[in-house]
């Protein structure tokens, strides 16, 4: 699970580089506190800049530091994935921002 609590609140740590270049689901990896909490941490803490929030444990961040400077992060309970747009992982922010305007991504209605 996730840091607990992690409600956006936590303190950003800007400075730092956001620590995964690809996906992660720790959910369906055996979980160790010991090994995985404080990378739990940092993805939740370091290198990004929290933009929203489409319910409860998911998260919109943008990556100011690190390799994935520029692009947008979907973190929720269990997974942590580079937005997509179109097929394509990992794309600016711009084109995150677009398909929010235009309705289209992943928070599109049904």
């Amino acid at each position: 699970m996730s840091p607990q609590p992690f409600d956006g609140t936590a303190l950003r740590k800007l400075d730092r580089p956001f620590p995964l270049v690809e996906e992660w689901q720790w959910e369906y990896e055996y979980y160790d506190h010991a090994l995985h909490s404080g990378l739990l941490h940092e993805i939740y803490q370091h290198g990004s800049v929290l933009l929203g929030s489409d319910q409860s444990g998911d998260y919109w961040t943008l990556v100011v530091t690190g390799p994935q400077r520029g692009k947008v992060w979907w973190l929720r309970d269990g997974c942590a994935t580079p937005y997509s747009s179109s097929g394509e992982l990992g794309v600016g922010f711009l084109d995150w921002v677009r398909d929010w305007h235009l309705g289209q991504g992943w928070w599109r209605s049904e």
